[in-house]
């Protein structure tokens, strides 16, 4: 018997709970309840229309040489200043329209004075002729590098509020530009910037001139400029904008795999959304060293390079969902614009609940599933740290990232795909090119659905903090119901903490009941106050195999459930989805659960499932009860060391801690497996495990060409253990600035490891110290923090304090008096 309930009655489920809440007084939400500063957006006297730059670079020196000149529209009666933000650059000279301007200066602005004052809507420019140094906004990545081995490359990441680093600009989130850039640099390189490219100029002293434009408006934030060596793969998706795909010329063979799924994701975008794409062109390129994973640039997303990938490599890491991510921030972000950094949510958790969604259409329902568990899991450990809301300045990326694409997976669940589509393509079409709070899209539930779902934001959104579930049941004989004597009384009680910043959750919740032998009961709930009883009428009259609250996992919680062993592994072993099998294997894995598992439980539950999830969780049971004592799991152990699926095999070579005999043999075939990442795992195991072996080990990955060298620099660690101290020279090699940031970051960890400093590797980690990249410098000052604990390497330190730049010296201080 099964008690569904569609869509339209969830709708009027929730209809319901929103009147009685509007009756209890709950005020249309607004704004969060918790207030913190940045809440307010920054007031500016003059609305920027557009910006035109034209700029030229001294890469070897990190010179920045530029003209910007800003048409803009005052919005006040009378304006007697305009003050942008400018990093410590050098003016040559301010105009206003073509007149010399009288300008004050600061180390962070430049303040215009308007002599004599401007007016309401007066239409007028101001130029700036400018030089700069910047440290922040614009890199130069690769020009110190004396032996060329380095990538050179010129970037730029304006986000947060970066771009006034090398350009005098206003630089908020609440003000627009239709943006123009001109670029000149060495011509046999190529430049990227926003928008269409007009031209490209050769001139006479063998540098180009490229000429981007935009035809819409775009926070400054998003502003780009890209300079280095690449190949260009022209495609399409299904709306026909233009699709420019930058790779490496040297790397043919890693085009496809990095940019694999890059056309179908703006196909499922288009058809998701319902809204076009909605600028004239998109191009994308990966950056060298770059301090993020990847940034939506209007137009054109840039990325770091550790996506650029081979075949194999993309065993272990792709660009798909990171690629999705950034193009769905086209719309959500770059087409609408938060108001104020509190309202960040509006682009990063629409830009993560997307590609979860995509998830389903390219890897299936269950990796969906896990995905859903991944955005919970991220935003329940933030709970557990503090209770900001969503829409805080103070929120946290776990929040306006996963908590937020949560919250829009259970509107998706709450309110229906097709309701909550048409109040997107509403919010993105009403607010098109402008910015935006989280009551506009509160507005547009209004606007498009008739409806006010104060309850859903209040609790979700302004508020913070999530619900916890205590559920138990019962079997109970019933009257009233015809032909119907037996029901399942499932009683649900909030146990979370309430306050004035946490309530008591509304949400509707469906409660599955099966039964031994077969069969489903299911009854839609909506769950409200501290106690909510649910009655699932047993029309057959059959006994309980198991009780599911939420199947699926689609409500954000914390669950407290105590079911018998019978009950978990018949879940286990039954329950429809994935997620509720999986999370039946992880109570299983609790001693006094796994202690009553036969291997041929656990074998059997094995051969049933397909996802890596549910394989990995019965394999950390098979690989427990082994260590206990248990026999006849040897068989189970090898199948997942050899299992097809590489994210089974990275969880056996990840968790099986000792590497015996018996399962030796097996282990082995590891160094030869499609993924790096397993081949050094292996590696480094077996040469401790078998230290006699080591060399053999050695002859069977040396060959191989992994990313971030991560193969390569285990054979010069393990070289090393071995005696051969002259690998240490190698190491110290491989931490400078030659290589790309994940070498240099390998290198260091493994120098760490050996435990040998020398003034070669000491001078590469300094020189890493204030490197842009905190990835990098974050490893770099963790190792030499390590090292000056040890008299005789601080010793070293010290007496190597005269080669250190300037610069370096005060980082390096702190750490050796620390």
């Amino acid at each position: 018997m099964k008690l569904i309930l569609h869509a339209g009655i969830i709708l009027a489920l929730t209809l319901f709970f929103a009147s009685q809440l509007a009756a209890q007084g709950l005020i249309t939400p607004s704004f969060t309840q918790l207030v913190g500063n940045g809440t307010t957006p920054r007031e500016h006297p003059a609305d920027m229309l557009r910006l035109k730059l034209d700029v030229k670079f001294d890469a070897f020196t990190g010179t920045v040489y530029g003209r910007v000149m800003h048409t803009f529209k005052v919005l006040q009666q009378s304006v007697d200043s305009i003050e942008f933000d400018a990093m410590k650059i050098t003016f040559q000279q301010v105009l206003i329209g073509n007149k010399p301007a009288r300008y004050r200066q600061t180390d962070t602005t430049v303040i215009v004075y308007c002599e004599p004052r401007l007016n309401w809507d007066r239409v007028d420019s101001i130029s700036f002729t400018y030089s700069a140094k910047p440290r922040r906004g614009i890199y130069f990545v690769g020009w110190s590098d004396s032996t060329g081995t380095m990538r050179r490359q010129i970037w730029t990441q304006g986000q947060g509020i970066d771009t006034r680093h090398y350009i005098p600009l206003y630089d908020e989130m609440n003000d627009k530009v239709i943006s123009e850039t001109i670029i000149t640099f060495d011509s046999s390189y190529k430049v990227l910037s926003n928008g269409n490219l007009i031209s490209g100029i050769f001139n006479s002293d063998g540098t180009k001139t490229w000429h981007y434009a935009m035809t819409k408006p775009q926070a400054p934030y998003l502003i780009m400029i890209a300079v280095g060596k690449y190949a260009i793969a022209d495609t399409q998706a299904h709306n026909k904008v233009p699709m420019h795909l930058y790779y490496y010329a040297d790397l043919p063979e890693t085009r496809e795999p990095t940019y694999r799924y890059s056309t179908e994701g703006m196909d499922f975008l288009e058809s998701e959304i319902g809204v076009p794409y909605p600028w004239e062109s998109y191009s994308q390129i990966p950056l060298a060293d770059f301090i993020f994973g990847a940034m939506e640039n209007t137009t054109a997303t840039t990325f770091g390079d550790f996506y650029v990938t081979d075949e194999r490599g993309w065993l272990d890491r792709f660009y798909v969902n990171t690629n999705v991510h950034e193009l769905t921030h086209q719309w959500f972000g770059d087409l609408v614009t938060a108001r104020s950094i509190a309202h960040n949510w509006l682009q990063e958790s629409f830009a993560t609940y997307y590609p979860h969604v995509y998830t389903k259409i390219w890897q299936g329902e269950d990796a969906y599933q896990y995905g859903r568990r991944h955005l919970h899991s991220a935003a329940l450990a933030a709970g557990m740290k503090d209770r900001f809301p969503v829409v805080h300045v103070q929120a946290g990326g776990s929040r306006v990232y996963q908590k937020g694409a949560a919250v829009l997976d259970m509107m998706r669940y709450t309110f229906g795909a097709d309701q909550l589509k048409r109040v997107i393509q509403h919010y993105l079409r009403h607010h098109a090119y402008s910015n935006v709070e989280t009551n506009d899209l509160f507005q547009s539930f209004q606007d498009t659905l008739g409806i006010s779902p104060n309850w859903f934001f209040n609790q979700w959104l302004y508020q913070g903090g999530e619900p916890e579930f205590t559920i138990s049941y019962a079997q109970a004989m019933v009257a009233g119901i015809p032909g119907i004597s037996k029901a399942t009384i499932v009683n649900i009680l909030q146990t979370h903490e309430t306050d004035n910043l946490t309530g008591y959750f509304t949400m509707p919740v469906h409660v599955e009941v099966h039964y031994i032998g077969g069969g489903t009961d299911t009854a839609l709930v909506t769950v409200s106050g501290a106690q909510t009883t649910v009655t699932v009428p047993n029309a057959t009259g059959k006994a309980i195999a198991f009780v599911l609250f939420d199947p699926g996992s689609y409500v954000l919680k914390r669950v407290v459930f105590s079911r018998t062993h019978a009950e978990l592994l018949a879940q286990a072993e039954n329950a429809p989805n994935m997620i509720d099998r999986f999370d039946a294997m992880l109570e299983l894995q609790k001693p006094q659960n796994a202690k009553l598992l036969s291997p041929s439980d656990i074998e059997r539950m094995y051969n049933r499932e397909t996802f890596h999830a549910t394989k990995s969780a019965l394999l950390t049971i098979a690989i427990q009860q082994k260590k206990s004592g248990v026999k006849g799991l040897l068989n189970l152990i090898e199948r997942g060391l050899t299992d097809p699926d590489v994210q089974v095999r990275k969880h056996m070579v990840a968790n099986l801690r000792v590497v015996d005999l018996e399962v030796r043999s097996k282990y082995e075939l590891l160094l030869t497996d499609p993924s790096y990442s397993i081949i050094e795992d292996a590696f480094q195991k077996l040469c401790l495990f078998y230290p006699s072996d080591r060399q053999r080990y050695i002859g069977m990955v040396s060959m191989l060409t992994s990313p971030g060298m991560k193969v390569e620099i285990a054979v010069l660690e393990q070289r090393y253990l071995a005696g051969d101290e002259k690998v240490m020279s190698d190491l110290a090699e491989l931490s400078g600035n030659k290589y790309e940031f994940i070498t240099r970051q390998n290198a260091m960890r493994a120098i760490k490891r050996c435990g040998v400093l020398t003034g070669r590797s000491f001078a590469n980690m300094v020189d890493a110290l204030n490197n842009a990249n905190t990835r990098l410098s974050d490893v770099a000052n963790q190792t030499l923090s390590w090292f000056a604990e040890q008299p005789r390497f601080k010793a070293l330190m010290l007496s190597e304090m005269s080669k250190i730049r300037e610069q370096d010296r005060t980082a390096l201080l702190a750490i050796i008096l620390l």
